[in-house]
This record gives C-alpha cells, sequence and structure tokens, in this order.
C-alpha cells in the first residue's frame, strides 16, 4: 500500500517529563529495543523547540498502529509530571515546543494540502498526546505565523551616541512605535 497521500498529522508525546529532553537518537534507541525497525516518528521536537528528522516522510512510521499508511508522527518531549504519575497525559510542551509544532505542522500542510491535524488519541484508546489537538490547532491556525525570518538589528546602547537624524523626543518615539503596531496590525 503506496503510503501517499498524506492525509493525517498525527501528534504524540514521548510519556517523559519536562526535566528530560530525549532527541530523536534516545527514542530510536527505545523503539529499537521493543523492535521497531527505526524511530516511529518522522519528527521529534525537543523542549527546546529544536526539531530533528527521524524517518523520512516518504517512509511508513510506526507511530499509530492501524494508521501508519498516509500520515505523518510528530512527538513532542513531555507529556507527563511526576506529581500526577506516568498515567496521566498532560499538555507541557515548553512554549519553544508549541511555536515549533505550529510552524512545522503549518509547512507540512503546505506539502500535505487537506491533510487533518489530529492527536494520537483521536484514533486509538491512549491519552497521548496530553490534549485535544483538534481545538488546539483549530485556536494555533487561527494566529497569524510569527516571523521569525527577519534578522533582528541590535539597537545601540546608552553608551553609543545616535549620530544620524535629527534629535527624537520620548512622546515622538512613542507616536511612531505605535503608528508601527497599527500599520502593522492593518488599522487605518
Amino acid at each position: 500500500m503506496p503510503h501517499f497521500p498524506i492525509k493525517l498529522i498525527v501528534l504524540h508525546y514521548s510519556a517523559t517529563y519536562p526535566d528530560q529532553d530525549y532527541g530523536v537518537a534516545d527514542i530510536r534507541k527505545m523503539h529499537l529495543a521493543r523492535g521497531f525497525n527505526d524511530v516511529g516518528y518522522h519528527y521529534v521536537i525537543r523542549r527546546s523547540g529544536a526539531v530533528e528528522r527521524g524517518r523520512a516522510d516518504t517512509t511508513v512510521g510506526a507511530h499509530v498502529s492501524g494508521h501508519n499508511t498516509g500520515s505523518l508522527g510528530i512527538c513532542c518531549i513531555g507529556g507527563i509530571e511526576r506529581v500526577t504519575g506516568p498515567n496521566v497525559g498532560v499538555d507541557n510542551r515548553a512554549e519553544a515546543q508549541k511555536v515549533a509544532t505550529v510552524k512545522l505542522v503549518r509547512e507540512l500542510l503546505a506539502k500535505h494540502p487537506g491533510a487533518q491535524v489530529v492527536g494520537h488519541r483521536d484514533l486509538t484508546a491512549t491519552q497521548c498526546p496530553g490534549f485535544d489537538v483538534r481545538s488546539w490547532w483549530a485556536a494555533a491556525n487561527a494566529r497569524p505565523p510569527v516571523v521569525d525570518s527577519i534578522p533582528v538589528k541590535p539597537l545601540p546602547s546608552r553608551s553609543t551616541p545616535v549620530t544620524s537624524g535629527p534629535a527624537k523626543g520620548p512622546i515622538y518615539i512613542l507616536a511612531a512605535l505605535a503608528a508601527a503596531a497599527l500599520a502593522f496590525l492593518g488599522v487605518k
């Protein structure tokens, strides 16, 4: 059975604690020990938000029994807390993981239009990934993309005098910033 078209993008958690920052190599070792032929996921998102490649997108994953063909698996490291124990899934993704997940899912949807974004628990009896992916994605996808490709120009330090242009007072600067924010938001 062919792996394409991709119809599902499935979010998972690693069932690890927030202080355990595993990567794809760690998950691969765990999966190999369980008899898999490779890491089961296509992507692993570390606590820092770094996205690591697992299986190639063209290779059938091993992340949700009965739904591996035609799906891509994304695993966010975390998902359980010591206070609640290993049998209670929670959404304890770091903010960097959430941002990376949104960016990755948008990239994958651009390559696979029409794919649904679901959680492991939407396809089988499990708590994984610890939150309702469909409602989370509806809210996350409604927000505009984060602009992260614009290089940040450092501000001059207080010890560095600004040598170009006329001197501007604090009221002018606040007004200019407000006008720029309104223009960015499309307010006329």
